[in-house]
C-alpha cells in the first residue's frame, strides 16, 4: 500500500536530505515504493521564506520530485522569528550557489 504524502517542511540541509531520502530510495535508482509525496508546503525556519521556497524548488527539481510546491507562512505563527543563517548559511543550504530551480511554486 502507498503512503501518501503531504510534507509542511523549511528546507534548509537537514530537510534536503530527509526529503531525498525519500525520493531515492535504497538502491538510489528510484523512488522509494512505499511513499508518494503528492505535495509540498513550505514555510520560513532557518531563514526566510524566499529561500526556504527556492530551495524546495530546487530540490525537487534535482532529486526528481514531482509534486506540486506551495508557499505557507513567512513567519511562525507562534514565535518571534529567529534567522540561522549564521550556522546553514544566507539562504539555508550552506550557500552553495546554485543557479534557480527552472520550476515555480503554485498559487
Amino acid at each position: 500500500m502507498t503512503q501518501r504524502l503531504l510534507i509542511d517542511t523549511d528546507p534548509g540541509v537537514d530537510d534536503a536530505v530527509g526529503l531525498a531520502a525519500l525520493q531515492v530510495g535504497r538502491d538510489g535508482a528510484h523512488a522509494h515504493p512505499r511513499c508518494r509525496i503528492e505535495a509540498l508546503t513550505i514555510t520560513a525556519g532557518n531563514v526566510g521564506l524566499g529561500h526556504t521556497l527556492a530551495n524546495a524548488l530546487k530540490l525537487c527539481e534535482i532529486a526528481g520530485i514531482d509534486a506540486p510546491v506551495f508557499p505557507g507562512a513567512p513567519v511562525p505563527l507562534v514565535a518571534i522569528p529567529e534567522d540561522a543563517a549564521y550556522v546553514h548559511g544566507r539562504d539555508g543550504f550552506g550557500d552553495p550557489d546554485l543557479p534557480p530551480a527552472a520550476r515555480r511554486p503554485e498559487a
